[in-house]
């Protein structure tokens, strides 16, 4: 099932970005600062935040998601996660879809995903281009040296 997060979910979604080994202190810094800014401002919207859980509540995964700022109906895909006990699943494409049919419905056309080059970001890569996500284009040395910038997106 897919749902708004909850105050309740929160420490579930560190838990599970932990889990995934594939995160720096810094990027889970950043990406619950994301996850505080919309539970402690509902009535923000610069962030939206929806988590697959299943009957008990447990958080599978979870995506954090916003429109690009200066555009209109262009949204970045900030987070997207899902616990590796659940992955191969089908959860992940699941909240991609569900991203994509929200944002239809808000006159969205554009999703853009920004990702790393790094060799261990190889899977994620996979999951957008399986996800029917182009990639736009690369920067090189983005992040660091060695360390590119790679964009997704795709039309709605």
């Amino acid at each position: 099932m897919i749902r708004k997060l909850q105050n309740t979910d929160r420490e579930q979604i560190y838990n599970l970005l932990v889990a995934t080994n594939n995160f720096t202190a810094e990027e889970l810094r950043v990406a619950m600062e994301l996850v505080d800014i919309y539970l402690n401002n509902p009535s923000q919207q610069d962030y939206f935040l929806f988590v697959d859980a299943d009957d008990f509540d447990k958080v599978n995964g979870y995506v954090c998601f916003g429109p690009r700022p200066l555009t209109i109906g262009t949204y970045d895909l900030y987070w997207i996660a899902v616990n590796p006990d659940c992955q191969a699943r089908g959860i992940g494409s699941s909240l991609i879809s569900f991203v994509e049919n929200y944002l239809k419905q808000k006159n969205g056309r554009l999703i853009l995903i920004e990702t790393s080059g790094k060799p261990s970001y190889k899977k994620e890569r996979n999951f957008y281009e399986k996800n029917s996500y182009k990639k736009f284009c690369e920067i090189d040395d983005f992040y660091n040296i060695g360390d590119s910038l790679i964009i997704y997106g795709k039309y709605i």
